[in-house]
């Protein structure tokens, strides 16, 4: 009797444990195997380094979605919005002549405004949030095509509904895609949001309208309020990372920011259980983040086809719920 009370009490452990660490250590692991698969390559300090800034705008875009998670609402539109902070940024500079700095506030102003009609049907109109964001997508992404006429948005070359060229990009610009000015963003953003999960009423807040926004509201809690907030939020870190993805590219295609969509949703499931949280956290969705971009890195470095990667993040994803289901049974 007491042997299988040890034993039922060690599986209790290993499946916390694994719970609460397995994407830490997936991640480890992957690094590993990889590495040892491609050491010429995988392990360069230029490939860490590109794995580093595809994986902060992931991170940026994604603490948007950690907003949206913990209280409960959904937004499918991110990915088009981070396009259009891409598109905005830069075409205020160099077709209407706008302050770089003032630029960029302006595109953030903007993709919170689309997060605020969100809001809007989803709070007001009581239009389901996976409907009214896809919704929003589809006239969203619509919208980024005219904006663009229809092609992609060059700095050198007037645009695809004849605006001209008034005025240059700084250089400062471009390096905000950068190493290490692209890492300093990403750190800042998640620094800002654990602090307000963490540290703050707030979040607090946030949380309780996540786990039951009934009680929430009986409580004295702005349900509505709190749910707006999620939804501005991930319009600002979506711009944010628009902002990353067009310096680092130079170019804003239609679609630039729609590859960012799943894999934000993705990292911000996987890192829910780490470290024991049990619900969405800025670190844990920062390690969802780096392991799906060690593992895309390392099959483009096996010339795994491109269209067979999603499979392997799928598996991923599924692994990640699957060991948080097990923590949370194993904790019963």
């Amino acid at each position: 009797m007491k042997n299988s009370l040890l034993t039922k009490e060690s599986k209790q452990k290993i499946g916390r444990f694994l719970s609460a660490w397995g994407a830490v250590l997936s991640t480890v692991i992957a690094f590993l195997i990889f590495s040892i698969l491609q050491p010429a390559f995988f392990c360069s300090w230029s490939n860490i380094e590109s794995i580093l800034r595809a994986a902060s705008i992931t991170v940026v875009i994604s603490m948007g979605m950690t907003f949206a998670f913990s209280c409960g609402v959904f937004d499918l539109s991110v990915g088009t919005i981070a396009t259009l902070g891409a598109a905005f940024s830069l075409t205020f500079i160099v077709w209407y002549g706008i302050l770089p700095p003032l630029a960029i506030l302006l595109a953030i102003v903007c993709c919170m405004l689309m997060g605020a009609i969100n809001a809007l049907l989803v709070l007001k109109f009581k239009v389901p949030a996976i409907l009214a964001t896809l919704a929003t997508q589809f006239i969203l992404n619509g919208f980024a095509l005219t904006y663009s006429g229809g092609s992609v948005i060059n700095p050198n070359r007037a645009g695809g509904n004849g605006q001209e060229i008034v005025q240059k990009v700084p250089d400062w610009f471009w390096q905000l895609g950068k190493a290490p000015y692209i890492y300093i963003i990403m750190i800042v953003c998640v620094v800002l949001v654990m602090i307000f999960q963490t540290k703050t009423k707030h979040g607090r807040y946030l949380y309780m309208v996540g786990a039951n926004p009934e009680a929430a509201k009986l409580s004295g809690i702005n349900v509505k309020l709190y749910r707006t907030l999620a939804f501005l939020a991930t319009g600002m870190f979506a711009a944010i990372g628009g902002v990353l993805i067009v310096s680092r590219a130079g170019t804003v295609a239609a679609n630039a920011g729609d590859s960012y969509l799943m894999p934000s949703i993705a990292a911000v499931n996987i890192g829910i259980a780490v470290a024991g949280q049990g619900k969405p956290n800025a670190v844990g969705t920062l390690v969802g983040a780096l392991l799906l971009q060690v593992v895309e890195n390392g099959l483009y470095m096996l010339s795994v086809p491109y269209y067979s990667i999603n499979i392997a993040k799928g598996i991923i994803l599924i692994l990640a719920l699957l060991l948080s289901s097990l923590g949370n049974r194993s904790s019963d």
